[in-house]
């Protein structure tokens, strides 16, 4: 359907008439509205129901200004309101005022029509934060979705939805775990990763990534930003998985998986420094900014092919059997415990797309506990009340 396109700010009248000729009908992704929904308490009531089903099942779109005749599309009529933008700000309020916990990912696309008004769309995606409850008099009312539409969730569909958050971490971190095993035995995309130790590995999994509905056409990366971690400069193309990138040079190589599902892989080795008489140092300083400055450019090309927030970050070290960790080298001096082999460092997770800044206080858990390995109680880029202190 045209109304599933990536590019959602894009959409126009010919996207939304597709609807009409095919006769779309109303049912588990979509809703079609005549009218904004009011400021009356029931109004509100019915725009947050539509809103929250959709996130608590299967994600869709409400289209606002399509009259509709038992569910089937007749007439793309748009809007006639002076301020659709203010109604916009009044939903989001409504979003942010009674949904709990917050549905992240929520766009608004105004379309402009041949008759001098407007339609409003808005994209929801599936959430796997279940389940979301409306707020209302004093109640927290959990909707879901089918075939005929919303309605208040059985308790047989909220144990499925509490299911489904669970059942996605579980997924993440056998996914990653397999990837670490892969990679430690030269099994990956690219299997001569440079150097016999020293492999870090960075993984973004999209909570959309294990749904079937969601595969992503692996074109949408090419010529994108993905530059390998402690890498620079790259080749790209296409594999079975999907697409990658490729790097080396200056005795270290390495390489980004974007897999069908919309997860991205990216690893290097060897990322260590020969520092007598310690033996093979990792510096967390390094780390952090590799991680960061690359995760932004990840998380950019996942954005732009349309890939919905939230998403899992999981960093680990591979053949990591006797490194040290400094925080620089000017701390080599410290005495911690040397890295036992594999490792994982806590998977974070990123609500939403932003500036670099909101990334790095994201992923402040994973670079204190590799300033922890370190010998140091927690990361020295940021200040006590977690914001980023170093010049990098």
């Amino acid at each position: 359907m045209p109304i599933t396109r990536p590019d959602f700010e894009n959409l126009c009248e010919a996207d939304l008439q597709t609807l009409l000729d095919n006769e779309a009908p109303e049912g588990i992704h979509i809703e079609f509205k005549r009218e904004l929904y009011g400021g009356t308490d029931s109004e509100k009531k019915e725009f947050l129901k539509d809103v929250s089903s959709f996130a608590n099942t299967a994600g869709g779109h409400i289209v606002i200004g399509i009259a509709a005749t038992d569910g089937v599309p007749t007439e793309l009529r748009g809007l006639a309101v002076s301020n659709l933008d203010s109604e916009q700000q009044r939903y989001e309020s409504l979003l942010r005022d009674r949904m709990e916990p917050r549905i992240v990912g929520i766009r608004m696309a105004p379309v402009a029509l041949k008759n001098g008004l407007r339609a409003l769309a808005i994209r929801i995606p599936r959430s796997w934060n279940l389940p979301h409850a409306v707020m209302h008099n004093k109640a927290r009312l959990v909707f879901a979705r089918n075939s005929a539409g919303a309605h208040e969730a059985s308790v047989d569909e909220m144990r499925a939805m509490f299911l489904a958050g669970a059942t996605f971490l579980d997924r993440a971190r056998d996914f990653h775990r397999e990837r670490l095993k892969i990679i430690h035995e030269n099994r990956g995309p690219l299997s001569n990763l440079s150097g016999e130790g020293g492999r870090v590995v960075l993984h973004i999994i999209p909570f959309s990534s294990f749904d079937s509905e969601s595969a992503v056409d692996p074109a949408r990366f090419q010529g994108q930003e993905l530059t390998p971690i402690w890498c620079s400069g790259y080749n790209q193309g296409f594999n079975v998985d999907g697409y990658w990138t490729t790097s080396g040079g200056n005795g270290r190589s390495g390489y980004v998986q974007v897999f069908r599902t919309g997860i991205i892989e990216a690893a290097a080795g060897d990322v260590r420094s020969l520092t007598p008489p310690r033996g093979q140092l990792l510096y967390a300083e390094s780390l952090e900014d590799q991680v960061t400055t690359k995760l932004e450019s990840y998380l950019s090309a996942l954005d732009r092919a349309g890939v919905p927030p939230p998403l899992l970050v999981i960093v680990g070290g591979v053949r990591m059997a006797g490194t040290f960790v400094a925080g620089t080298s000017l701390s080599i001096w410290m005495d911690p415990l040397p890295l036992p082999g594999d490792v994982s460092f806590p998977a974070i997770r990123i609500e939403n797309y932003g500036p670099l800044e909101d990334y790095r206080r994201a992923l402040k858990p994973i670079f204190d506990a590799v300033w922890n390995a370190a010998g140091y109680g927690r990361s020295q880029s940021f200040s006590a009340d977690g914001q980023w202190i170093r010049r990098s």
